[in-house]
């Protein structure tokens, strides 16, 4: 079994368990680890986070709930980035305000607020830009 983490940022317990129930029944076998995003996260670089997490350890400090919904997955493939968004939207109150992001090889050297930052300034862009007329967006078919 492959283990996933879903950081999410706004969330409220009850909403990351609803998500989590549909994604486990659309998922197959894949385990995905949920976890908030905190306080003591905030000046931490990404994979130092997932490190922890992955070995057991709760990085302390309130939950981080102000502002933009966010959710970080730390996934294998696209494929399956795309169903554990469909599943979180699926439970979610105005899902299209919710900002996602794969965890990338570049992301693991920033900061989660550098990062939080970042995807919520492309967020915004996206909503206002059709990507198909930015030359340096990537297509997604």
């Amino acid at each position: 079994m492959t283990e996933e983490l879903c950081l999410f940022k706004g969330f409220q317990k009850e909403q990351a368990a609803a998500a989590l129930k549909v994604i486990s029944e659309e998922g197959g076998a894949t385990g995905t680890r949920f976890a908030p995003m905190t306080e003591g996260m905030k000046s931490l670089k990404m994979q130092e986070i997932l490190e922890r997490i992955s070995e057991g350890e709760m990085i302390e400090g309130k939950v981080l709930s102000e502002g933009r919904r966010v959710v970080f997955m730390g996934v294998e493939s696209q494929e399956r980035a795309v169903t554990l968004m469909r599943g979180i939207k699926s439970v979610s109150e105005d899902p299209g305000e919710i900002a996602f992001a794969m965890i990338t090889r570049t992301a693991l050297g920033w900061s989660l607020q550098e990062y939080v930052d970042h995807v919520c300034a492309e967020h915004e862009y996206m909503k206002t830009h059709n990507p198909a007329d930015d030359e340096d967006m990537k297509r997604i078919e």
